[in-house]
């Protein structure tokens, strides 16, 4: 069960917290259904319904992925920063990358550079930042991701060749639950996560994108 944001100081952290909050007790109670029903399928030998079940079931997964979101979203997830170094946190979205087929190249230097943190929150948010270019380059294109620690700080490069984004889509890009895709639980609240993670740790991010020259999206965090 997520937990109780109430405290927190943003009206709409505390309402995605409800919603997940919400969500989450409903969900309970589907998915605890649909596995007695299909127990229940399964002993008395009917097999007539199983592809209905398993849509459901599939729904079911895609609807707890959003909850989880919405209270990473929120902050209602929060984990006790701990160290952990540059080269460990791209290692996992190679992982990620590879589980899901994307063809991504890695450039990484300065492996060992220490940075303080939610491990679970900073997995999330470059896993959004590759989702999106994902998105951005189904129809063709190439995904880059390069993280160095210049300076003192550790930077993360996420840039794609896909469709790119005008000035007046730039512009919301940031805004929660604002997106151009097809509508799907959970689109638009990609980058909004990311930027939640960069201000948490005391750092930033930034996003270049130009139509048909693909995206680059910055993140900059102090060193531990």
């Amino acid at each position: 069960m997520p937990p109780d944001i109430s405290g927190s100081s943003d009206p709409l952290a505390r309402f995605a917290g409800h919603v997940a909050h919400d969500l989450n007790n409903l969900l309970t109670a589907i998915l605890g259904n649909l596995e007695l029903l299909q127990n229940r399928a399964k002993r008395s030998g009917i097999s007539e319904f199983d592809g209905f079940i398993e849509s459901a079931n599939r729904a079911g997964g895609r609807a707890a992925q959003l909850v989880h979101r919405l209270t990473v979203f929120s902050g209602g997830d929060a984990q006790e920063p701990s160290r952990q170094c540059l080269g460990e946190w791209i290692r996992g979205l190679e992982e990620y990358a590879r589980a899901r087929n994307l063809a991504v190249t890695f450039r990484v230097a300065d492996a060992g550079a220490p940075l303080l943190c939610d491990p679970a929150q900073a997995e999330l948010a470059l896993e959004e930042l590759l989702n999106n270019a994902a998105d951005a380059t189904a129809g063709g294109g190439e995904i880059f991701v390069e993280a160095a620690a210049p300076e003192g700080r550790v930077v993360v490069q996420v840039r794609d060749t896909g469709r790119g984004m005008g000035p007046e889509v730039l512009a919301r890009a940031g805004e929660v639950f604002f997106t151009t895709q097809p509508s799907r639980a959970g689109k638009g609240l990609g980058l909004p996560i990311v930027a939640r993670f960069a201000a948490d740790v005391g750092g930033g991010m930034e996003i270049e994108s130009k139509p048909g020259q693909g995206t680059q999206v910055t993140l900059t965090l102090p060193r531990a």
